[in-house]
């Protein structure tokens, strides 16, 4: 089934074409014509007569940029008018206009004057007006052959709607972040409801499902699932034209659970520190995806949708650490409370179990400290509000940069705990002068490491002009 794919590219078609807010297009495809008819506000052949084409405001610079962005931007500023020569759906008269974007990026499509198309067009946000883009069936009559076959069968076709779908299975991955299937779901259970309708079907051995006869208009589609599955959105909402159709689809995932409290060295539960699940055969944890959550008030974290495997879990493996995270206080620390990988304890997890109480203990926490810094130029003076980037590599070398401003007198401060390492680079707020295509240097300071052990450390980064 390729429905899944194609709400996406429904969803994506409507948020980049039709809101104020569209900066790119991007298109799944995979619908078919039932689909598209079964959603569209308008279907007809028509041969192009005309364009208008509206103003649009433009930006000299970044800033202006910026604030187009912001504003209530007309993302369909070209209307062509077609001559109708048959209307499916949605339109009266001969002539009917039809707006869509200038092509590209916000999804327009480039109609031909003088030339004939079958167009599915929908009713914009913008005014009510019918709209269409290259993420609908729209297209040149002449490769519309399967769309007008089916177009050419709606008068023998009864009244309703149709809804169907597949349940699939995947497995995920916590090594590297990723999913396949892996076959179908089996006589799952599904609700289907709209105004003063409800269904309850059952999907079969294939994890297809399908019910037709119901009345045109909005339906909501739940699937029903025992605890030891899960998926992500187990409602979806669809709004059916009559004698349309609708596809469905779900993926789900085995949801294991494991399910613990994070204590420290005394026995107290300890708050809002980021567990890590890392994959316990082949974990690279400088490459490999983690799975995290975040404990509670009380110290407690709980892993869902946990795929069957073998698992480490840790405080302190997340690569892009951020200096304010409380789960800084502690050193890397692995289940039960060891500080080395290959003295930890293995979780092995089969598909949908729950296991509990596998509870964390920390060492001791690190003593706050305080990095303090100057920055200076070669000659000594201090250079004032010069721009500090920092990043925490206790563990990591590659992780995300933060940013500190030194004040009037070069002079900047960094919280951390002892224990942890950070790479510190400074920089001068000079305007740059010269040709940005052929950059050149203005300056250069070497970056300081450091790592604290005292209640105050004080660093000295030097900047030496080039020009």
């Amino acid at each position: 089934m390729r429905s899944k794919y194609c709400l996406v590219g429904v969803a994506l078609f409507t948020i980049l074409l039709l809101s104020n807010n569209a900066y790119g297009c991007s298109c799944m495809g995979g619908e078919t014509p039932c689909q598209a008819f079964g959603r569209a506000s308008a279907v007809f052949v028509g041969t192009v007569t005309g364009v208008r084409t509206a103003q649009q405001p433009q930006a000299r610079n970044r800033e202006e940029l910026d604030k187009l962005r912001r504003a209530e931007i007309d993302w369909t500023p070209r209307t062509f008018k077609f001559s109708v020569e048959l209307a499916f759906l949605g339109v009266d008269g001969t002539e009917v206009e039809v707006a869509t974007g200038r092509g590209g990026g916000d999804c327009g499509f480039d109609f031909v004057p003088g030339k004939r198309y079958l167009v599915y067009a929908y009713r914009s946000t913008q005014g009510n007006r019918l709209a269409t883009g290259i993420c609908s069936r729209t297209k040149p009559y002449e490769t519309a052959d399967d769309d007008i076959k089916f177009l050419g069968t709606l008068p023998s076709l009864s009244g309703g709607v149709t809804i169907y779908g597949e349940i699939k299975r995947q497995l995920h991955s916590v090594k590297s972040g990723n999913a396949k299937a892996v076959g179908p779901v089996a006589d799952a259970s599904l609700v289907v409801e709209g105004v003063d309708e409800r269904r309850e079907i059952r999907a079969d051995a294939q994890g297809r499902y399908r019910v037709s006869g119901l009345r045109p208009g909005k339906y909501k589609v739940t699937l029903l699932l025992p605890e030891e599955l899960i998926v992500h959105r187990p409602e979806q909402e669809v709004t059916i034209t009559d004698r349309g159709c609708a596809a469905v689809d779900y993926f789900v995932a085995d949801n294991g659970r494991i399910t613990g409290r994070i204590f420290d060295a005394e026995g107290q539960p300890v708050p809002n520190v980021l567990v890590a699940l890392v994959d316990a055969d082949e974990h690279d944890l400088e490459r490999d995806y983690a799975k995290l959550e975040r404990a509670d008030q009380n110290g407690r974290y709980s892993f869902t949708a946990v795929p069957p495997g073998r698992y480490l879990l840790a405080l302190n493996v997340t690569r892009y650490p951020q200096p304010d995270d409380p789960t800084n206080a502690y050193p890397r620390t692995y289940y039960p409370g060891v500080a080395q990988a290959s003295q930890a304890s293995i979780i092995s997890l089969d598909a949908g179990e729950k296991l509990t109480e596998r509870d964390l203990r920390l060492p001791q926490r690190r003593a706050a400290s305080v990095i303090k810094g100057i920055v200076t130029w070669a000659d000594g003076t201090p250079v004032a509000n010069a721009g500090i980037s920092f990043r925490d590599v206790t563990y990591y070398d590659s992780g995300s940069n933060n940013g500190a401003q030194a004040d009037e007198r070069g002079r900047f401060t960094i919280n951390a705990y002892e224990g942890q390492t950070f790479v510190i680079e400074a920089r001068s707020n000079r305007p740059y002068v010269g040709n940005p295509r052929t950059f050149e240097p203005m300056e250069r300071a070497k970056a300081v490491r450091i790592t604290p052990a005292k209640p105050s450390e004080l660093v000295k980064i030097v900047i030496t002009k080039l020009r």
